[in-house]
């Protein structure tokens, strides 16, 4: 459970560094074209640095003891997935923060840069949420011979109940 804590300590610390950099830009007037390209450069250099080396590292996602056979190969495609997405999510931004610098700031190109951005940010939040400390319901019941014949007598009395 430590790799998630530290996972999500990463991308809050992500999110504190976006709203702090907001407030400096905005204090020094910078233009939206150049704050999203910093936005971006920050992005890019923290997931690839920081966040996902961690998704990576000792399948970071994954949850100890959990009642389901299945549900440790659950997890594992779980982490797959959200790490290929933003893999791809964040090579995406680095292309779209190169063809901004290169071919200026165009109206698509700043759209989709923000898409993405918004993207990553779902994907962190998705993260965030994950490692926290939620019931997973077992998928079978296991019960006691007691447990068993409570509920047997139980059904039989809400059976007797609606005739």
């Amino acid at each position: 459970m430590n790799d998630v804590r530290e996972l999500q300590t990463e991308i809050a610390r992500w999110e504190d560094d976006l709203a702090a950099l907001e407030d400096e830009c905005t204090a020094e007037g910078w233009t939206e074209p150049e704050k999203l390209l910093y936005t971006l450069q920050r992005t890019v250099g923290t997931y690839r640095r920081r966040v996902l080396p961690r998704i990576v590292a000792d399948g970071a996602l994954m949850l100890p003891a959990l009642p389901d056979d299945d549900a440790p190969a659950a997890l594992a495609a779980y982490n797959a997935i959200i790490t290929d997405e933003l893999v791809q999510l964040v090579d995406r931004m680095e292309e779209l923060r190169l063809e901004l610098i290169r071919f200026g700031q165009t109206a698509q190109l700043q759209l989709q840069a923000v898409e993405i951005l918004a993207a990553v940010r779902a994907l962190g939040t998705v993260v965030l949420r994950f490692g926290q400390e939620v019931e997973i319901p077992s998928l079978t019941a296991r019960l006691t011979p007691d447990q068993s014949d409570q509920l047997t007598a139980a059904v039989h009395a809400y059976e007797r109940d609606l005739r």
